[in-house]
């Protein structure tokens, strides 16, 4: 007979599961190692049948992958996943910015620039979580600022690999001084609500990025083997 998990412990599994994906998305379990399954129940605090709800929620979202007899582990991007991604990144944000530069509000300009002080702040730091906080924020506010809710569910598809993606290249020295004005020139050409500008200024960011974290891969694939 399965087990079942009383209503209550929903939402102690929903926090188990919001933990999980922090730690995967901050670096803390690095991309290919594997999760001890016990571990995360104590460190969690939460049961065997809830952790196990957790992990396969987890692995939908693309996050960790569970092998029969060898537990979970988190997902490892592939150099030519990498390039997919980033060859449909390109395009998506690209249309994201030209949306927002033809329909946004007042309030989302507003959000948008919160977002890229933010970011200018975090650079300057040298602060890697704070950018990609930061670039989080900014996204979503070009993304709800478009007004486009089947782009925004297409892009949100690939956030978490996306976020390995940028950790990648941010992780790559002088990549985060590039970030910040590549991001600045896609700020200011939404603030002139100059469309194509916008757009053109997305996939050359997307582009740089590529670059950067596809040698990054390259680099540790070859040092792996």
């Amino acid at each position: 007979m399965r087990e079942t998990v009383p209503d209550e412990a929903s939402p102690l599994r929903k926090e188990a599961e919001d933990e999980l994906r922090r730690m995967i998305l901050s670096g803390r379990f690095a991309p290919g190692e594997r999760m001890k399954e016990r571990e995360l129940v104590e460190l969690l605090g939460i049961s065997r049948t809830s952790m196990r709800e957790a992990l396969r929620r987890i692995e939908a979202e693309g996050l960790i992958t569970l092998e029969l007899n060898r537990g979970p582990a988190v997902t490892r991007v592939t150099y030519e996943q990498a390039e997919e991604i980033y060859e449909v990144r390109s395009s998506l944000e690209a249309q994201a910015c030209a949306g927002f530069a033809l329909r946004a509000s007042s309030a989302d300009v507003a959000r948008l620039r919160q977002a890229h002080e933010a970011l200018r702040v975090a650079s300057a730091a040298g602060d890697v979580e704070g950018v990609l906080a930061g670039s989080d924020a900014f996204y979503g506010a070009i993304l709800r600022g478009g007004g486009n809710s089947v782009l925004r569910d297409m892009l949100r598809q690939l956030q978490n690999r996306v976020v390995f993606l940028r950790r990648t290249s941010l992780s790559e020295a002088g990549r985060m001084p590039e970030t910040f004005i590549e991001l600045t020139a896609i700020f200011e050409a939404l603030l002139a609500r100059d469309e194509q500008g916008a757009a053109k200024a997305s996939i050359h960011h997307v582009r740089q990025a590529s670059r950067v974290a596809l040698r990054a891969i390259r680099r540790k694939d070859a040092t792996a083997g």
